[in-house]
């Protein structure tokens, strides 16, 4: 019996099924519409402070940013205690650009956040990032404007790993704070590298949290000190019939380690120490009286 045209067949439905399970997986990477926000170009002010440029960007064609209803930015002083208050941003629109715009004359931590509605649909976009400033001693920053009575919002709560130098390689947990605080609560998130186009898949741990250790990046490695790549953290919540969609791009840098051989360093380390010690037992046996 000729197995021949049997095997053939057999590889045929076998790559068939590789390309439909690539393209489910692609198709619902693609369809996933949701808001989410953009690293933008930072400046140096001639008066010695920072002014740091994000875009509002939408995941899908579908979703036109023009349609969505009360969109909003806004931002929070990680440095207040007790109620977190709010203070806009102005949103920019220009030849379909949505952009923002945030300046500080010191050192400051940012955590930004855009808010929108469309279609039933509630859309929530975070990001975080420190900026560094030494502006003019006369410089007069402008008073931020308070958001009065800002509606509620679900948002992604990085609670290990934000730090000053978020890295590849080491472990970042991430706790859903939800719209509907007695509905069930979100057990999945989704972890979507932008540069390499890929995405995978966070289930919710036993602590109640998302845990992620995203591998290093050669590219990152290789680049230097102020490069960076972005990954967005997503998740749905269906509250009624009602769907909250909350992204958060976390910003990663190179593993200060990772692209360092540490084995000829600690080998010196250990021969070094050696060395010394072996020179203190030789002095002391050369300077010891009979």
């Amino acid at each position: 019996m000729n197995f021949q045209p049997i095997f053939i067949l057999a590889g045929i439905i076998l790559l068939v099924s590789i390309c439909l399970h690539g393209y489910a997986k692609s198709s619902n990477l693609e369809s996933a519409a949701f808001l989410w926000l953009e690293y933008g170009k930072k400046i140096n002010e001639p008066n010695g402070s920072v002014t740091q440029t994000v875009y509002i960007k939408s995941s899908n064609d579908s979703l036109d940013i023009a349609d969505i209803k009360d969109l909003t930015a806004f931002y929070c002083d990680g440095r207040e205690k007790g109620e977190k208050q709010y203070y806009e941003i102005p949103v920019e629109e220009k030849n379909g650009l949505y952009v923002l715009r945030v300046n500080t004359a010191s050192p400051f931590r940012y955590y930004i956040y855009v808010t929108g509605t469309c279609s039933g649909e509630h859309f929530t976009a975070q990001i975080s990032f420190l900026l560094y400033a030494n502006g003019f001693a006369d410089n007069r920053e402008k008073k931020p404007a308070l958001l009065e009575k800002p509606r509620p919002f679900p948002f992604i709560d990085l609670r290990s790993g934000e730090g000053y130098w978020p890295q590849t390689g080491q472990t970042f947990q991430f706790i859903y704070t939800p719209i509907n605080q007695s509905g069930d609560p979100v057990k999945e998130m989704k972890i979507i590298d932008l540069t390499n186009k890929c995405s995978e898949k966070l289930t919710l741990d036993a602590g109640g949290m998302f845990s992620f250790t995203p591998s290093h990046d050669k590219r990152l490695d290789e680049s230097g000190y102020s490069e960076y790549k972005e990954i967005l953290v997503y998740t749905e919540e269906l509250a009624g019939n009602e769907v909250y969609k909350t992204s958060m791009n976390l910003l990663l840098h190179r593993s200060l380690t990772a692209h360092r051989d540490l084995k000829p360093g600690i080998f010196l380390f250990f021969a070094t120490m050696a060395a010394s010690v072996a020179i203190v037992l030789l002095r002391r046996r050369s300077f010891t009286f009979k």
